[in-house]
């Protein structure tokens, strides 16, 4: 295991280096789910997520010392949450924990703040015909991803709460953000709707011009048919007039409907 570097002032840095350890290399037990000693937290497991990841964060508490075991991504939030410390006047057991939650909360409400920019620049995207769907997609599992992470860190807070009371704050903190969450996500996932609506609405708006085309040519075919048939007596193949007056015939059936159906609001 690889102890935490000191740092801060020279009156924190014994008592830091005693208190906090962490390192990126799983041990067995971080397999588990939670241990207890008879009225004191030992191993807490819980999902975390850092790195656009989901990772497992694994606490031990150990003769008055935190000892976490995190994701290779986690080591900027290690090293913040280390340094958070170092500033505090009286470094204790329950100082390590509270800095340790507050700053994943810290990570968890940046990302909830980027995930809302880039939603409804997505959205103000797709209302000025810019639709588009992979982006959708990408958004959602990480807000879906984000949400595992805010999850297990209210499980980690609530399991918590039996021996450290002090922390409760930050589990209304931590329920409070996976409200903010939620709404983000029903926001992605009226941007999926809306995506699905624009797209029914370009495929009308395509199938009514073919509809207003094929109808202008139908009559206009009929005709021709007509004409095409190879009957011995037909007056006006032999009229000299017969082939303008037809295609007058037809430009009038052609203008008439365009004019109707401009009229209908169709076109």
């Amino acid at each position: 295991m690889r102890n935490s570097k000191e740092g801060g002032s020279s009156g924190n840095a014994g008592n830091i280096k005693s208190l906090w350890h962490h390192d990126f290399k799983e041990p067995n037990w971080c397999r588990g789910v939670f241990s207890y000693t008879p009225g004191k937290l030992t191993r807490l497991v819980f999902p975390t997520y850092v790195g656009g990841k989901v990772g497992r964060l694994c606490v031990e508490v150990k003769e008055e010392s935190l000892l976490i075991h995190a994701p290779k991504d986690a080591e900027v939030i290690m090293s913040e949450a280390l340094k958070s410390l170092k500033s505090v006047e009286a470094p204790s057991l329950l100082n390590a924990l509270r800095t340790l939650f507050k700053v994943l909360l810290s990570h968890y409400h940046e990302e909830l703040s980027t995930l809302d920019n880039e939603t409804e620049e997505l959205i103000h995207g797709m209302m000025r015909g810019k639709v588009r769907h992979k982006p959708i997609y990408r958004l959602y599992d990480r807000a879906a991803r984000l949400h595992r992470g805010v999850h297990g860190l209210i499980y980690a807070l609530q399991r918590l709460d039996n021996v450290y009371p002090e922390l409760r704050d930050l589990t209304d903190e931590a329920i409070m953000l996976e409200n903010m969450l939620s709404t983000t996500i029903d926001r992605i996932v009226q941007a999926f709707n809306l995506y699905y609506t624009l797209v029914g609405e370009r495929t009308n708006y395509v199938v009514t011009k073919l509809t207003v085309i094929s109808a202008i040519f139908l009559p206009l075919t009929l005709i021709a048919g007509i004409y095409g048939m190879n009957f011995k007596y037909m007056p006006e193949l032999s009229h000299p007039l017969g082939y303008p007056a037809t295609l007058a015939t037809m430009a009038a059936i052609a203008l008439g409907e365009l004019i109707y159906f401009k009229k209908k609001g169709w076109i």
